[in-house]
């Protein structure tokens, strides 16, 4: 034998001898389970990881073909299928329910194949298996999850739909049993749609923004929406939309949407919203509604610079017709007159009733105010045709006051008081005809209650009080002051604003006891501030020409200081420059007198008087306020914009305060602010308010609700 030959050959078999080794360490180590099993299926070897999955040891099962921890008969149809095999084929996989020692069950994936010699007959089989418990227990769980999840959306009452994300493309994928009960669209009716065919043609909708925001962006959102079934019929739709990411949650692929049938509860609020604003025997607008509509129409008058005509209509001797035919004739009376207003104007224009026979009608864009007496011509022609009532025909004629914006007041309650005096003028003078207000209608309505004796007993009474309209630092849009405006809650005519009384009272002297009313109704108010924590803040108080005549103003007003209580450093009284300027001296003596008790003075409608500069700056004064009438036009007219500029310079150079009054648009505010004005009043921030409703302000800007 040849050395080297003999050499080469124990180096072959030292390398065999290697590699068997290392096979059977990975055999041993291997974390699957390996059983090794002749042809007869007897067990020759199973590695520790079979025994650590079923309890077997290899001494338990060695040379036994019964595999207990097999389904029965699953080794027999495996093992036959590859011993029979003539060739070497696939081995067989599968998952298969087996069961460990102590009886328990677990699912292992088997690979089974066959171990043929060189000649390729088989000589063993090979079983490989891995306990798969746990993931057949995620798959189960999440097959279980997933039916119940396509389980709810079939069963929710909400209607669903899933749609695709592209960028130009939100086709519907998915709609449940509930979309197609709330829309009347079958499923395949509208998959491969995008879900805006539900809204048709009515695009004019806010909240549509809200979601093509969402969809571009890819986020949340929601929007209440007007949808249409299949058959044309209106639904509302509370539509809340919503990404589906993928498993990394990177990328958006989806959305699902929720829609939700709100019809109902839309119906319910809108027929709430209808009682609330409408007269329930008419159908017309009531008060409330009312109110609204003039607000309305005179800001769109203002901003369009046209007429708003406000005519009150009262039937003539109603109460006889309703006396002599019942209460149910009466309202069948009612909603006939109604309906012939409603038919005489426009879609634009408003018809409401007041209560009882008593109706309003708002006008908008009128040409002219004298355009009115046309329209009420035509509601007297239309109401003079006959009314069948109880079986009879009845007869009505109506009397007509008018008002209009801007001429006769700034708003609805004025021009509603005005028309209602125009109307009783009418009544006066024989009735079934129309009058426009004019201001001597205003001391005439008044005089005929007695007026002075009226105003003492309303003294007596209580029945004067207090609005506050509030003073706007425009750098905050804070409210740091107010003006203290005296009204006039009359038992019979309602609310009188000084307008229609001041004068009066001027000429006989009641303004003296009124003036200290008011003097001492805003220290007690300020003292109830004070009490409830708020913040102090200067409330000015209108002093009239015959108050600051009075010798002893500074000596009355300190009084009513001692008595409430009030600090006097928390008020402003303002003065017009007429009054100051009538008696230079004297007037100067009564200022430095009013200034020693601690209030300070402001010079009211600067502007419109004679003021010379050298006395001005002798003037106690702490505050200039720029009349109204410099203000209206100051966007629009350079010479009104000069002279408020002017105006602010001086006072400023004087080291005075200076405040704006009538401010009604921004354009105004911030023209004033770019010429250095800090304070303004006027409609545009607040207009004047109750005691109530000005203190609730001030208790939310002071907890920063404002």
């Amino acid at each position: 034998m040849n050395p080297d030959t003999g050499t080469c050959l124990d180096s072959e078999l030292q390398r065999l001898s290697r590699r068997l080794d290392l096979l059977a360490l990975a055999v041993e180590q291997s974390p699957f389970g390996v059983v090794v099993m002749n042809l007869k299926g007897e067990v020759e070897y199973c590695n520790p990881a079979f025994t650590s999955m079923t309890g077997y040891a290899l001494n338990e099962i060695a040379g036994h073909t019964a595999h207990p921890w097999n389904p029965e008969g699953t080794s027999d149809s495996i093992y036959d299928s590859l011993l029979t095999s003539q060739s070497i084929g696939e081995p067989w996989r599968g998952d298969v329910e087996a069961r460990r020692k102590d009886g328990s069950t677990y699912w292992e994936r088997q690979m089974v194949s066959t171990l043929r010699n060189t000649d390729g007959k088989p000589t063993h089989l090979i079983a490989v298996k891995e306990d798969i418990s746990e993931r057949k227990l995620r798959s189960k769980n999440y097959e279980q999850t997933r039916h119940l999840q396509e389980q709810a959306l079939a069963s929710s009452s909400n209607g669903i739909m899933i749609t695709r994300s592209d960028a130009d493309d939100h086709s519907i994928v998915y709609v449940n049993p509930a979309f197609e009960r709330i829309t009347g669209y079958r499923a395949e009716e509208v998959i491969g749609l995008e879900g805006r065919f539900l809204v048709r043609d009515d695009l004019a909708q806010p909240d549509l923004e809200n979601i093509r925001t969402a969809l571009r962006d890819k986020h949340e959102g929601q929007a209440t929406l007007r949808n249409y079934r299949k058959d044309g019929s209106l639904f509302w739709n509370e539509l809340h939309i919503a990404p589906v990411r993928d498993l990394t949650g990177a990328a958006t692929t989806h959305f699902v949407s929720v829609i939700n049938d709100i019809s109902e509860r839309v119906s319910y609020q809108q027929a709430l919203e209808y009682q609330a604003n409408h007269d329930s025997l008419t159908g017309l607008a009531n008060r409330n509604l009312l109110t609204d509509r003039i607000e309305q129409g005179i800001a769109l008058a203002k901003r369009h610079k046209s007429i708003l005509g406000v005519m009150l209509l009262d039937l003539d001797h109603f109460k006889l017709i309703n006396d002599a035919s019942g209460h149910l004739a009466g309202d069948a009376l009612l909603k006939e007159v109604a309906n012939r207003l409603r038919d005489c104007v426009r879609e634009t224009d408003t018809v409401a009733r007041l209560g009882g026979d008593e109706f309003v009608i708002i006008l908008t864009d009128l040409p002219q105010p004298d355009d009115i007496d046309q329209i009420a011509q035509k509601l007297l022609t239309a109401l003079a045709r006959p009314i069948e009532v109880a079986g009879r025909d009845v007869f009505v004629t109506a009397s007509i006051g008018a008002s209009f914006y801007p001429r006769d007041g700034d708003h609805g309650e004025i021009l509603l008081r005005y028309a209602d005096m125009a109307m009783y003028r009418v009544k006066e003078h024989g009735r079934n005809s129309v009058r426009q207000f004019v201001p001597e209608m205003g001391s005439a309505a008044i005089s005929r209650l007695d007026m002075e004796a009226a105003m003492r007993r309303g003294l007596e009474r209580g029945e004067f009080l207090l609005h506050y309209q509030p003073k706007i630092d425009l750098s905050s849009h804070r409210i740091i002051g107010a003006e203290a405006l005296i009204r006039w809650q009359h038992p019979q005519i309602g609310l009188v604003h000084p307008i229609e009384f001041i004068h009066l009272a001027e000429e006989t002297g009641l303004i003296i006891p009124l003036g200290e009313w008011v003097v001492k109704e805003v220290c007690l108010q300020q003292v109830r501030w004070r009490e409830q924590g708020l913040a102090p803040m200067k409330i000015g108080i209108n002093m009239s020409a015959r108050q600051f005549r009075q010798e002893d103003l500074a000596e009355r007003i300190a009084a009513v200081f001692a008595s409430t209580q009030a600090d006097p450093t928390q008020f402003i009284l303002e003065l017009t420059e007429s009054m100051v300027m009538h008696d230079v001296d004297s007037n100067l003596v009564a200022l430095r007198a009013l200034k020693q008790l601690g209030v300070s003075l402001s010079l009211d409608d600067f502007g419109t008087g004679y003021s010379s500069l050298s006395y001005l700056r002798r003037f106690p004064i702490d505050e200039l306020k720029i009349d109204r009438s410099f203000i209206t036009d100051i966007h629009t007219s350079p010479d009104d914009a000069a002279i408020a500029g002017a105006i602010v310079a001086m006072a400023r150079s004087l080291g005075l305060s200076v405040v704006a009054e009538g401010v009604e648009t921004k354009e105004q505010a911030d023209l004033l602010v770019a010429m250095g004005c800090n304070q303004v009043q006027g409609n545009y921030f607040a207009r004047p308010m109750p005691e109530r409703a000005f203190t609730t302000q001030l208790h939310e800007q002071q907890s920063g609700q404002t």
